[in-house]
């Protein structure tokens, strides 16, 4: 009778913990359910291939600091807030996994984690003049925020650069840009190395060098759409990438055995550009002009 108790004690006692062994085994088991949660944006850092946490606000503060230096106007931070916040949150929306967009966040790509005291109360304090605001149609729906650096003078149509048309991205004047340091650049490229280069993408190059460029088919404002070179037609984008240019909107001159890229500008070109904001802001615009002057009768609305 004694043995019997003992036994029917020990089975209890294995019954009372098995809950808890399999509600560990479950937990340990079962997979990562996301909820989105509109205050916080869920970053995939490739660096470590985890999905990082950062609310809205902080990720603002941390965007800005990405895309413009703290010593720009305040203005045209704000305006650069807006776009960016419309840009991340048009991610958001439309992303179909667990996370909203991938950052190298090792690299501070999109997000500056870690700033001074000073730039963070700079930026800080444009962030949460205009936090929540956000670009939409006339449906509600967030625009396509896009935004460059440097124009060329003349922004270009998103139809141009990215093959869709937007009533929202249309070319606009930016002369301020023309009057920045970094307008302009120069890039010098020797002849062998820009005969092989080009020889790699299947052109032919032969005879004179100098006649090896034919003509470059542009944009209305400026950008390099295609130009032949040798027996093949590059866009304006390969040109870029393949001899890393500030933009598409370039010259190619040959001297003295080198091919010499005057480049004007820095970036895609489309949108907004920021240097162009920090010149309207300096002249006294609002953000709401610098807004409405290069994204069009857009609304600003609030989420």
């Amino acid at each position: 009778m004694k043995k019997r108790t003992v036994i029917l004690l020990f089975l209890m006692a294995i019954m009372a913990i098995l809950p808890f062994i399999s509600m560990k085994k479950t937990s340990a088991e079962a997979p990562r359910i996301y909820v989105k949660n509109e205050q916080v944006f869920h970053i995939l850092d490739t660096s470590c291939n985890k999905i990082i946490e950062v609310p809205d606000r902080e990720f603002c503060i941390g965007a800005l600091a990405y895309e413009m230096p703290s010593d720009f106007s305040k203005e045209a931070l704000k305006a650069q807030c807006i776009a960016c916040y419309t840009h991340f949150l048009r991610l958001r929306e439309n992303s179909k996994e667990n996370y909203d967009f991938q950052a190298d966040l090792s690299k501070n790509q999109f997000y500056i984690k870690d700033l001074s005291n000073e730039n963070r109360r700079v930026f800080s304090q444009a962030v949460d003049e205009v936090f929540g605001k956000v670009l939409t149609d006339d449906n509600g729906n967030l625009i396509d925020a896009a935004y460059h650096a440097i124009s060329g003078g003349q922004t270009e149509s998103a139809k141009d650069i990215f093959g869709f048309d937007s009533e929202y991205l249309q070319p606009v004047s930016s002369a301020g840009d023309v009057n920045v340091s970094g307008y302009l650049s120069l890039k010098e490229i020797s002849k062998d190395r820009f005969k092989n280069v080009l020889s790699e993408k299947g052109a032919k190059l032969d005879g004179e060098p100098s006649q090896w460029i034919g003509d470059l088919n542009r944009t209305n404002s400026g950008t390099v759409k295609t130009v032949n070179i040798g027996n093949k037609t590059f866009s304006g984008s390969d040109m870029r990438e393949m001899f890393s240019l500030r933009s598409a909107n370039f010259d190619i001159e040959y001297i003295d055995d080198k091919f010499i890229l005057t480049v004007y500008g820095y970036g895609h070109g489309v949108g907004m550009s920021q240097y162009g904001a920090d010149s309207m802001a300096k002249q006294g615009a609002t953000f709401e002009e610098i807004i409405h002057h290069y994204y069009g009768n857009c609304n600003i609305s609030s989420r």
